[in-house]
């Protein structure tokens, strides 16, 4: 899974930040900074586009694994664009580079949403993907997006418009 997962975000020109169990942490857009709309744009739909390939190759995951008797899996990925600060940070002994700031943060809470808040159809989609407002600014009409509403999160005194992807515009959406 993580192989799988990890070269996708690596194709798809993101970089590997951290793992977390079964978790990825990955960024597009660093460690060069992206200046203008149009290259922030880029990287926005570069994120979304891997999310959906991940979402692919989950589907195909857990086929191999229903063949194999083995137990299926679902996964959450939460797509915020904004600025973040990018870099080494730890001790001499110990240095990591990662990206903290609200966008990190905003992303996080986005991939953690409730699912009171987000409502499942039935026969649930084995992928869930979220995005905000900031982000579905800068992608255009490439995506078929359903409208979750406006959503409390932790650790921000505004609501976000949260939407769901489901698919590249102009194709099925997969369950």
């Amino acid at each position: 899974y993580l192989d799988v997962m990890a070269g996708l975000v690596i194709k798809h020109g993101g970089v590997i930040d951290d793992y977390a169990g079964d978790a990825i942490k990955a960024n597009c857009g660093v460690p060069l900074p992206r200046n203008s709309e149009e290259e922030i744009a880029q990287d926005a739909v570069h994120a979304v586009t891997c999310a959906l390939a991940m979402e692919q190759q989950m589907h195909r995951l857990n086929m191999k694994h229903l063949q194999e008797g083995l137990a299926t899996v679902g996964m959450r990925i939460g797509i915020h664009t904004g600025q973040v600060v990018a870099g080494s940070v730890g001790t001499s002994e110990r240095l990591k580079y990662t990206t903290v700031g609200d966008a990190v943060n905003t992303a996080a809470r986005l991939e953690s949403m409730d699912r009171d808040v987000v409502q499942e159809t039935p026969g649930r989609r084995l992928c869930r993907i979220l995005i905000d407002e900031g982000t579905k600014r800068y992608l255009g009409n490439r995506f078929v997006l359903d409208p979750i509403g406006e959503v409390s999160v932790k650790g921000k005194e505004q609501t976000l418009m949260v939407y769901r992807v489901m698919s590249h515009a102009g194709e099925e959406t997969a369950t």
